[in-house]
């Protein structure tokens, strides 16, 4: 009877130290699991200033563009304007500093325009090109962010496996939910 008293110990024993290391693998994986998360959360953070900064430069392209049309219609009409400028110059021919002034300060104001345009038109291809970019950025950070979700938990699986080698780990996923206590594939 005392030996199976002593036995019967060991066993107990040995089971609670199996559950104090249990205990420690389970408090371990949490903490890498908790920092995975944490990584995730920061990399959103990253990722939300530059959904505000796109959406400025959206708002920006938006409101240059409608600055650029109203340029081109004044455009248009110091064309127009100059066109009557120098029929008139032509028709007033015996009249040439009156003309000849209004013409050249028509012809400045018409290349000011001009340029401005071209300004504004360039500044829109650096607003597009700077926007393309953050969509890039955007997508390699939701991908990393996934690979980093997806590495941890596999190597939590890893863990596990090796801990336990014959626990059967096929059914746990990433992906899969707990619903009233049993382990469901996504919907």
């Amino acid at each position: 009877m005392m030996m199976q008293g002593l036995e019967f110990s060991r066993v107990e024993n040995a089971l609670n130290e199996e559950l104090r290391s249990l205990h420690k693998d389970k408090t371990e994986l949490r903490r890498k699991l908790h920092d995975k998360l944490q990584d995730a959360v920061e990399l959103e953070s990253k990722l939300v200033p530059m959904r505000e900064r796109i959406a400025e430069l959206e708002e920006a392209r938006k409101t240059d563009g409608e600055k650029m049309a109203k340029l081109e219609k004044r455009s248009t009409e110091r064309e127009t304007l100059m066109g009557k400028v120098e029929q008139d110059r032509d028709k007033a021919f015996k009249e040439p500093s009156e003309t000849t002034v209004e013409l050249a300060q028509v012809r400045e104001e018409s290349s000011g325009f001009k340029k401005k345009v071209d300004e504004l038109e360039l500044e829109i291809a650096q607003v597009r090109e700077e926007n393309s970019g953050f969509k890039t950025k955007i997508d390699e950070l939701q991908l990393e962010a996934a690979q980093v979700l997806t590495s941890g938990f596999g190597t939590a699986l890893e863990q596990f496996a090796c801990k336990f080698p014959d626990l059967d780990l096929s059914e746990f996923s990433v992906y899969n939910e707990v619903v009233d206590g049993k382990i469901m594939p996504p919907t």
